[in-house]
């Protein structure tokens, strides 16, 4: 008993001497991390790749929803609806600036200017000089204009007001200050907001409001909103608060049942867009609100990933047990044994491991025991599997669930309702109205302009065309040529058009059908005169306007030609997809078109029936993947290629740790053992490389190889030699005496290293004799000291 005790102590003191660091080191640590993070990856799948959402497979609510691509659609097409807006309330302010390059105010009769002005923008209500200091009108034109908006209001540069009008539209009001002898009087213009009233979902009982930054109501158009739907109401003043702090959005409130369909639940979508103009001042930050209702789309509890989960959570086991069976736990073992006979003892066999790498340590140390008892070594044992081998195995079973996983749930096609093809297709037409008014309204400037040139030279009309060009963006180039189509004045960028004669009236032209670049442009003929103003259009702010739709948008020609797109395109390149040139194909005919395919929505739309527009025969076509749309299926599929990702990269990190942490430095440590089994290297010193359990085994390597060279007594304890890994060890024969008439004085070196207590040894001849010197008393050493090697560490024989 007393003998057993011993060996466990001198096992335990040895084992206290060789250190061991922690997390991240440990030839068990990779597979317990790896297992603990497959097991997170495991919850992710099964709560996650749900199409009820991750809460609802632990109790959650998962009721009826409006699906996030209807509300973000809403959103996007108020957003649009806000910018036409804009861009409908600065439209005097633009034409205000073009005419004072005119001369038009040069004529000191207030009632003459106003009479053509009123003559050259028809669409202007009415038209007054408005002395702010005298509150007095001086003189007007159409309508009356209500200039009691502007009392209180300092006019120092060209300012918009938007007005309430009752039970219309309502006004905006453009005051621009005047100049030289009408300096101090204002000039006002009142033109209607357009774009308030446009193509509502009677279904989705819609309305349209324009709400004041203080939360007026301002103007509402559509379906009203009742005053006792409590939800409604406090989504539409949320909304209007946050409008006026800048923002823009979408609210969803709860769903309610329909009266006339008790069966059917719908539930209100307000989004909100604040309107604002730049180079403008006035109170024109109004807020775009719109209040649809849609019905809500039941989701089904669907958990598609219980199963794949439960299979990693076999995978996660079964790997971790069979890790820890065939790659820790005999690394262990060998460990323990090794550990005991380097303390010396030596009456216990060397467990054999059936594992390669180990098994190479274990027939190593039990030779070491063998030769150190002087008895005959143990039975052979044969390995049969490697440890790299299992290592791969487990990371490849990993992979192939990974690819499985991918191919399957990460690459099912969604679900898409009705009603959000139907939203589409609404957003599609609203983004082809936009573009239709832009280029019918650049059509008519270039009209306004033409009736104020009437009996100017070219010369006179540079100031306004300079102003067409910089004010309204949608013209890159406008210039007047004469009968042939030569160029007398020019603003902007570099015309595009070949020259040539222009035809006769006025409308709208595609220039080309090939190029590098599309050339769209507006001519209209200047009043008794050949010469033609032409404004060309530029076509990258055209696809602009289309983004609202969402997706990628295109405009084709008549010959399915690509003019603009809201991505990158070629010019003039045909359109390839069989389902889009189909959907084009039915647009042209004025038909509804729109499609759902497993991947994607198509809608497309014709540009316009008629007028000017129409000559171009254009149509919008647009498609959506279906993968970014916010459905159930989506989110299962997205949440698939995540866990699959992640556990790919889990296997990764597997083999490549177990592969460099224990399979390698096992090896590495076999490399060194077996030779000093055979007898060979005895002089080889076996350094630990790592503070690990593979850097204990090395430890008792070395230990074993200074006993079989000095004997048992250097078992049981931990003696590091000084230096390096790298330094080489040589081994030291006698030197034996020399007459005392061939001694040759030695110079003195310096010690190699200073803060030893151990007296220099002179080097001498190798004919000398070697003078003996006093031994110092050996000390005990601590674990971590390290100290010059013994002779008989250098290979020296201790006799």
């Amino acid at each position: 008993m007393n003998r057993q005790k011993d060996q466990l102590d001198s096992v335990a003191r040895l084992r206290d001497q060789i250190p061991e660091a922690g997390f991240p080191r440990g030839v068990g640590v990779a597979s317990a991390t790896g297992f603990v993070l497959l097991l997170l990856i495991t919850a992710f799948t099964a709560l996650y790749l749900s199409t009820s959402g991750p809460l609802s497979a632990i109790g959650g609510k998962s009721g009826d929803l409006v699906p996030d691509e209807v509300t973000e659609g809403q959103r996007r097409a108020t957003v649009a609806l806000a910018q036409a807006l804009a861009t409908s309330a600065t439209t005097a302010a633009g034409d205000l600036q073009v005419s004072t390059g005119s001369g038009v105010f040069d004529n000191a009769d207030d009632d003459a200017v106003l009479n053509r002005l009123g003559e050259t923008y028809p669409d202007w209500r009415g038209i007054v000089v408005f002395d702010p200091a005298a509150r007095k009108v001086l003189a007007t034109h159409g309508e009356p204009v209500a200039v009691e908006n502007l009392r209180d209001v300092a006019v120092s540069n060209l300012t918009v007001r938007p007005i309430a009008r009752p039970g219309d539209s309502p006004l905006v009001l453009t005051a621009l200050p005047l100049t030289g002898a009408r300096a101090g009087k204002l000039l006002v213009v009142s033109t209607a907001l357009r774009g308030v009233q446009p193509e509502l979902d009677k279904e989705a009982k819609q309305q349209i409001r324009l709400v004041t930054p203080d939360g007026a109501l301002l103007y509402s158009y559509g379906a009203e909103v009742p005053e006792n739907d409590r939800t409604a109401q406090e989504l539409l003043t949320r909304a209007a608060a946050a409008g006026a702090a800048g923002e823009s959005g979408a609210f969803t409130g709860d769903a309610t049942a329909e009266p006339a369909e008790p069966d059917r639940r719908i539930a209100p979508v307000v989004s909100f867009a604040p309107i604002t103009s730049d180079g403008t001042a006035g109170s024109l930050g109004l807020t775009a609100v719109t209040i649809s209702r849609f019905p809500v789309e039941p989701v089904p509890a669907r958990r598609p990933g219980l199963i794949p989960a439960a299979a990693l959570l076999v995978l996660a086991i079964g790997g971790f047990v069979l890790l820890r069976r065939t790659v820790v736990a005999p690394i262990l073992r060998l460990r323990a044994d090794a550990l005991a006979v380097a303390a010396g003892v030596l009456d216990r066999p060397v467990r054999q491991s059936r594992v390669h790498e180990v098994n190479r340590l274990t027939r190593a140390v039990e030779r070491y025991r063998s030769k150190l008892r002087r008895r005959k070594i143990g039975a052979k044992v044969k390995p049969f599997i490697s440890a790299q081998a299992v290592v791969a195995l487990v990371s490849l079973a990993l992979l192939g669930w990974s690819v499985t996983i991918a191919a399957t749930l990460g690459r099912q096609n969604a679900a898409v309702s009705p009603t959000v093809l139907s939203e589409y297709n609404g957003r599609v037409t609203h983004s082809a109205d936009t573009l239709r008014r832009s280029l019918s309204q650049g059509l008519g400037d270039l009209r306004a302009v033409a009736r104020l040139s009437a009996g100017k030279q070219p010369e006179q009309l540079r100031g306004m065309l300079e102003q067409l060009a910089m004010n309204e963006s949608r013209f890159r180039s406008v210039y007047l040529t004469d009968a042939d189509g030569g160029v007398l004045q020019s603003a902007g960028r570099e015309a595009l058009r070949d020259p040539g004669k222009l035809p006769d009236g006025a409308g709208l032209r595609q220039h080309n059908t090939s190029g590098r670049v599309p050339v769209v442009y507006a001519f209209t003929r200047l009043p008794d005169s050949a010469q033609v103003l032409v404004g060309e259009y530029d076509v990258p702010r055209m696809a602009s306007m289309l983004g609202s739709a969402g997706g990628r948008v295109r405009v084709v020609d008549e010959g399915k030609r690509t003019i603009a797109d809201t991505e990158g395109y070629f010019a003039f390149s045909q359109l390839t997809d069989p389902v889009l040139v189909k959907n084009v194909t039915t647009a042209q005919t004025g038909e509804d078109a729109r499609e759902t395919t497993p991947t994607t929505l198509v809608a497309a739309e014709r540009l316009a029936d008629e007028g000017s527009v129409a000559e171009l025969k254009w149509v919008v076509v647009a498609e959506q993947p279906i993968g970014s749309l916010g459905v159930a299926d989506n989110t299962v599929r997205a949440g698939a290629r995540v866990a699959a990702l992640l556990t790919a990269v889990v296997a990764l990190m597997l083999f490549a740790w177990h592969l460099l942490v224990v399979i390698r430095p096992l090896r590495r440590v076999a490399e060194s053992a077996v030779p000093i089994a055979k007898g060979v290297g005895m002089g080889a010193v076996v350094y630990p490389q790592r503070q690990d359990e593979i850097g204990s085994i090395a430890s008792c390597v070395e230990i074993c190889r200074q006993a079989l060279t000095e004997g048992k007594a250097r078992l049981g304890e931990v003696r590091r030699p000084a230096g390096a890994a790298t330094d080489e060890t040589a081994l030291l024969q006698r030197v034996k005496d020399a007459p005392e008439t061939e001694r040759r004085p030695e110079p003195r070196v310096a010690p190699r290293r200073p803060a030893r207590s151990r007296p220099v040894v002179p080097r001498v001849a190798r004919d000398e004799p070697r003078p003996e010197q006093p031994r110092a008393p050996r000390r005990q050493r601590g674990p971590g000291e390290g100290r010059q090697p013994h002779l008989a560490e250098r290979g020296r024989s201790p006799k």
